[in-house]
């Protein structure tokens, strides 16, 4: 509204009907959505901001096609987050690309009919045709909610349809009902808008400030009240205040002076208004609200919520989830990984060997693969996030934990990113788009990659069984190897949690959020709209994240590739003939013999590439750690994917074909000396490159997914940067620590 006579508003051309939906989070929005429009959707981002915006299309009974945009969910249109201040813009026009919407679809919970109409009679403040979908009658039947749709949607001068979404029941009544014009608001019975029929103490300061946006230019009569109202009642100031144009921030900062009010004062004002407005609207409605217990519901809450079974049905619950994000993945990674093989080993086959087989097999097809090989954890860990969703289960869950997070200053919906950040960081950062708070999203963002994910495990599980004895028993129940493995996620927690807590005081200082929810009565999940979100939160990964890995792949394979010093290839000439005229040696030998001159001609190759003089250029700030330059190669290479850091070592002491379970590498490092002839790799040593891989940050898609998320390179740029100096500074405490008590 407040750009309504702005030139660029009016320039959007639509070729169809713009219908938006809204509505407060879990009324079932997204399912009458994909009810709708079923698989005729574009998903991206809103301009600027990372909250999803969802498009898509539909038919009408008479054959006309419509554009259908799914708000996001809020309970209120003042602009408190980005979510609230999107549903504003969109519905005012200011959205680009979209245009104003010539309808609305306003999305109810019978079943709480009050809360939800409060956010209905600020929609239809703004005065676009509406037709309010009644969700949820067989809950609002069930728990002794009545509804007289017919007598509601003459008191709120719209059309009002009962639905039941999640089966299906009323959604050709809806299509009907957007095909029509009907308006009761010139009928008896007909409640004025709330914007017509404020109080004194609220009509004032919106009178005042309509004047000044109109003489100002900034808005039209129709819509100067219900503009002015949401400026008096929005965020103004801080990380949540709402973009609007200065002069318009000037006028309502000027107008709340005159009145001496502020924005909480308004807010208050107006929220006891509206609950006495809605309250006549009820009765006129003849709606009547018994709230039987949702027998379900009640049962279910009494020990989901339970002070000490809650936690520990919660902790079950997620690490049924967990372990489901490894065990159920892992055939799917391997299908994944043996498809990325094919395809590798018949471009191998069809491009002739030289540089552009090397870029487009080991650069192009691995970097694909390095993605893809995630998209099954993704999948398994929103498949899981979506019927717990639809379920009302999430909801216990942040309520369950908000107490634990408080205490580090989190949100109590920061525990379910984090946790799966255990499996992958990736799918982790995504799932923070349930955090309210800008603040509390970013911290829970940059802390994440802390998490010991499963790709640390190919690194953990080479160091701890190449240098520890990881079958020793210790206490007759454990082995040294299990310890070590496990002490490397506490130190993950405990640092995460730690470096949470410093952020929530320090860089991004706020206090801790208080949690407000609605726990939804349980249902069964929609099926439908699980797997419709599924493939979109895959397709968005694919899309957003491939892209950028891939290039980054591509480019350490070329600094692995690229000689910077020639390498002379004479003396291995030299070694292959001897061996070839060596007769002594059987067929099967000389195969092997020569296989070892191939990896040391590999290796010197790449001591000799970009990559390899890097890995000696940074051998003086890496050596305190105990490191030198051929950890540093790993090191460089590892930052396409933690995994890769295996395969480097293997290259660059000869070996080929190696994994983290290839005897041959293991006994190549134990057998690397120092130059005073002392052992290499010590189990000092192993703690501190063990150190060193949970706290770096190695893994470009991770930092993709936050630059996706954050909309800036300024906080990914800062999350390499402080996990960077964090695992130098405790790798070093860590290797010199151990020197000075007397540890080799």
């Amino acid at each position: 509204m407040h750009s309504i006579s702005q030139p660029a508003k009016t320039a959007t051309i639509k070729s169809r009907r713009l219908i938006a939906i809204a509505g407060n989070p879990n009324a079932g929005k997204t399912t009458i959505f994909n009810q709708l429009t079923g698989s005729r959707l574009k998903v991206g981002n809103y301009p600027g901001v990372t909250v999803e915006r969802k498009v898509g299309q539909t038919r009408l009974p008479s054959g006309e096609a419509i554009d259908i945009v799914d708000l996001p969910g809020c309970y209120s249109l003042a602009a408190r987050s980005p979510e609230e201040q999107i549903a504003h813009d969109v519905l005012t026009g200011d959205s680009p690309d979209l245009g104003t919407p010539d309808k609305l679809i306003v999305v109810i919970d019978a079943s709480n009919l009050r809360r939800n109409l409060y956010l209905a009679t600020q929609l239809q403040d703004l005065g676009i045709p509406m037709v309010i979908a009644l969700n949820m009658m067989d809950i609002a039947r069930e728990r002794g909610f009545e509804v007289d749709a017919d007598k509601l949607s003459i008191a709120l001068g719209c059309p009002v349809v009962p639905l039941v979404a999640r089966d299906g029941e009323g959604i050709h009544q809806l299509r009907e009902a957007l095909e029509t014009d009907q308006c009761y608001c010139h009928q008896p019975g007909c409640v004025p808008r709330f914007i017509d029929c404020l109080p004194p103490a609220l009509n004032e300061p919106v009178s005042t400030l309509a004047e000044g946006l109109l003489s100002s230019g900034l808005t039209d009569e129709k819509h100067a009240r219900a503009e002015a109202l949401w400026l008096l009642i929005s965020t103004l100031e801080g990380d949540d205040a709402v973009k609007i144009p200065a002069s318009e921030f000037a006028l309502t900062r000027r107008i709340l002076k005159e009145h001496h009010l502020s924005t909480r004062q308004v807010r208050a004002i107006e929220t006891s208004a509206r609950y006495r407005y809605l309250k006549d609207l009820m009765i006129l409605s003849a709606a009547v609200e018994q709230d039987f217990p949702h027998r379900l519901t009640d049962i279910l809450d009494r020990i989901l919520l339970q002070r000490f079974a809650g936690p520990a049905i919660f902790l079950g619950v997620m690490a049924f989830v967990f372990q489901s994000i490894f065990s159920w993945a892992e055939p799917l990674m391997n299908l994944t990984e043996s498809l990325m093989g094919f395809i590798s080993g018949y471009a191998a086959v069809l491009i002739p060997s030289g540089l552009f087989h090397g870029l487009v097999v080991d650069g192009v097809i691995a970097g694909v693969g390095n993605v893809l090989i995630f998209l099954p954890q993704i999948l398994i860990l929103f498949l899981f996030i979506g019927l717990l969703e639809d379920l009302g289960y999430m909801a216990r869950a942040a309520f369950l934990m908000d107490r634990i997070m408080a205490r580090v200053g989190l949100d109590g919906r920061a525990f379910v990113p984090l946790l799966s950040s255990f499996a992958c960081a990736i799918p982790g950062i995504m799932a923070t788009r349930t955090i309210s708070g800008r603040k509390d999203r970013l911290v829970t963002i940059l802390v994440a990659p802390l998490m010991s994910c499963s790709a640390r495990l190919p690194v953990y599980t080479l160091i701890i069984g190449t240098i520890f004895v990881a079958n020793r028993p210790v206490w007759g129940v454990f082995t040294t190897g299990g310890l070590v493995l496990m002490s490397m996620y506490v130190i993950s927690v405990v640092t995460g949690v730690t470096v949470a807590a410093i952020f929530k005081r320090t860089i991004l200082k706020s206090p801790p959020p208080p949690l407000f929810l609605e726990l939804p009565t349980y249902k069964l999940p929609s099926l439908r709209s699980v797997l419709t979100n599924l493939a979109e939160r895959g397709w968005l990964f694919i899309r957003r994240a491939g892209t950028i890995i891939m290039a980054a792949t591509v480019v350490i394979w070329a600094m692995m590739n690229l000689p910077v010093v020639h390498t002379d290839p004479a003396p291995f000439a030299s070694a292959r003939q001897e061996i070839l005229s060596d007769n002594s040696l059987s067929t099967a030998d000389q195969a092997a013999a020569l296989r070892v001159v191939s990896g040391r001609e590999a290796a010197a190759k790449v001591e000799n590439s970009l990559g390899g003089q890097m890995g000696k250029l940074i051998e003086p700030v890496i050596k305190p750690l105990g490191f030198d330059w051929k950890i540093g190669i790993g090191i460089i290479a590892s930052f396409a994917a933690r995994e890769v850091f295996v395969s480097a070592l293997a290259v660059v002491h000869g070996i080929e074909e190696a994994d983290e379970n290839t005897p041959t590498l293991r006994e190549t490092l134990r057998n690397e000396k120092r130059a005073d002839g002392s052992q290499f790799y010590t189990p000092l040593l192993g703690w501190s490159l063990m150190v060193f891989f949970l706290l770096a940050c190695q893994c470009m898609s991770t930092v993709a997914i936050v630059h996706r998320e954050t909309m800036s390179w300024r906080w990914p740029v800062f999350m390499i940067a402080y996990m960077s100096v964090l695992a130098w500074v405790g790798a070093f405490a860590v290797f010199q620590g151990g020197k000075l008590l007397g540890f080799s």
